[in-house]
Order: structure tokens, then sequence, then C-alpha cells
């Protein structure tokens, strides 16, 4: 039997919450789903499920806005509402 494990290089970055150090691969997925609201703070998935708010509008963006809309959903409704 052989048997094979993936390994995820260690970036730099460190959970703001829990300072554990991140893998190359979740800095990038977080990346991916962080609002600018965050201003750089990087959270690791489980504090970032606990700790973060999903846009309610979009729900795959991560957002610090206390309205529940991430920038890009609330640049859409203000776009759409001037358009109106």
């Amino acid at each position: 039997m052989i048997r094979t494990e993936l390994l995820y290089p260690l970036s730099p970055a460190e959970c703001c919450v829990c300072e554990r150090t991140l893998s190359v691969r979740e800095l990038e997925e977080f990346y991916g789903m962080a609002d600018e609201t965050l201003g750089g703070d990087i959270h690791c998935p489980s504090c970032a499920v606990h700790f973060l708010t999903l846009c309610r509008e979009c729900s795959c963006r991560y957002t610090a806005d206390r309205s529940g809309m991430c920038g890009e959903c609330q640049r859409h409704d203000y776009a759409y509402i001037l358009s109106s």
C-alpha cells in the first residue's frame, strides 16, 4: 500500500484571532472571500466562520461592515438606486 500526503507550504501569515499559521492555500482562499472592510485582518477558516459575517446579499464574501453587505454588493445596490 502506498500512502501519499499532500503538503501545503506555510505562509508567513497568522490568524489575527488564534495566531495559527495559515498555509498558502488557506491564505489564498481567505483573500478570495475577504472584503476590503476587513482592513487586512487575516482569519483562519475556523475563526472566519465564528467571527466574521458573510455578505447578506451574495453570501460569498466575509465583511466587517455593520450593514452586513460587502463593498461589491453595496456598489451594485448604490448603482441600481442611482439608475432607478
